[in-house]
């Protein structure tokens, strides 16, 4: 989790050293669904995304399918919003 990632320069470096460890795109989905980030600026946002996805095109030069399902992932965990008041709301409805 990565609670302020702007562009997403720490989560580049995170999922290279991650995709290491991958053998094929599916392994490569499962890397790329284990990182999440929030950000309060939405064009860092899509900025991040757009990075991501390339990286992850780079890598393992994946079919159509592969590509809108990397991209539907990234969708669900670069979060545009203020992580203080995210983490708030959880607290609040975990009661913690």
């Amino acid at each position: 989790l990565a609670p302020c990632c702007g562009n997403g320069n720490f989560l580049v470096e995170i999922l290279g050293r991650k995709y290491k460890a991958c053998q094929n795109a599916k392994d490569g989905l499962k890397a790329l669904a284990s990182v999440v980030g929030i950000e309060l600026l939405e064009d860092n946002c899509n900025e991040a995304r757009a990075r991501l996805l390339k990286q992850f095109c780079e890598r393992f030069e994946p079919s159509e399918t592969v590509i809108l399902l990397a991209s539907g992932i990234l969708e669900n965990n670069i979060i545009c919003g203020d992580s203080l008041k995210i983490m708030k709301q959880w607290e609040e409805e975990h009661d913690v």
